[in-house]
């Protein structure tokens, strides 16, 4: 891909999928296979032959997987969360294990696409088409040539607006289809650990280490939990106000003090765990 300037991250990347779709059934393959290897390092040739795909699916599947968290980049080893759901959840039926994925891909800078549309064009357009969603990456050109724009950002585009219209995304009813027009769906309910378990990955992506995270923040700064789920700041606060009787929890809300409290050993993966078991 050619350049002009390199983009502020480095490993960003203007396509994920790559054209390819983001199935959720062939990512259950994809998981389990990596989890049953006990390799240190998975060749991309042998999970291919296991799961029965083409070397370039896996390849394009896999980078999918790597920014949803589920397996490591390269080595194609599952991560701790991507352990644990195939422990809990290996076909990905849950829709706390999908709104925690949404949560993860949609605020990870480095999905140019994904990230720009979940933070900036859904929370500000009431509705629009593949080609209005187009129009907002006509910055890119100051970072990628015009032919690299021109051939990625409308393949990514479908690929994003088909995993929330026809994949399994489709469940958490974040967006809605009317013809060719796209608008924020009614959302099914994010359950509040899975909600506690995004807090503390956007405390860790912020200041990995901060204990307390201001609830403003919560709610409207870029890649917060308020702006990935499109919650009403009303409806985050009173899922704040059901988990400060969680253990290493807490809410602080007198004088000048407007936070979340959580213990600096409190992770992602922990309050994930902790929603398996409460279900």
């Amino acid at each position: 891909m050619s350049t002009q300037n390199s983009f502020p991250l480095a490993d960003a990347k203007m396509q994920v999928g790559n054209g390819y779709y983001l199935d959720f059934d062939q990512m259950a393959r994809l998981l389990n296979a990596s989890v049953q290897d006990n390799r240190g390092r998975i060749p991309q040739a042998d999970l291919a032959a296991a799961i029965g795909m083409a070397n370039r699916k896996v390849e394009n599947l896999g980078s999918l997987a790597s920014l949803l968290g589920l397996i490591r980049k390269g080595s194609y080893k599952p991560t701790p969360l991507g352990s644990l759901i195939q422990k809990c959840d290996p076909f990905f039926d849950d829709l706390g294990t999908l709104w925690f994925l949404h949560y993860i891909i949609g605020s990870d800078p480095r999905a140019i696409i994904w990230n720009r549309i979940v933070n900036n064009i859904i929370p500000q357009q009431l509705r629009f088409t593949r080609e209005h969603l187009r129009a907002n990456f006509d910055d890119l050109r100051e970072w990628f040539s015009a032919d690299s724009i021109k051939k990625h950002v409308l393949k990514e585009i479908n690929t994003f607006l088909d995993a929330y219209t026809n994949q399994s995304f489709a469940r958490l009813a974040y967006l809605r289809a009317e013809d060719e027009w796209y608008a924020l769906g009614y959302r099914q309910l994010v359950p509040p650990l899975v909600l506690a378990a995004s807090i503390a990955h956007f405390r860790d992506a912020r200041r990995a280490g901060d204990t307390a995270v201001s609830i403003p923040d919560l709610c409207t700064a870029p890649n917060s939990p308020g702006v990935v789920y499109q919650l009403p700041e009303d409806r985050l606060r009173a899922m704040l106000e059901e988990l400060k009787n969680q253990p290493g929890i807490s809410l602080e809300s007198r004088a000048d003090l407007d936070q979340l409290r959580l213990s600096p050993d409190l992770t992602d993966i922990e309050l994930m765990k902790r929603y398996y078991d409460s279900r």
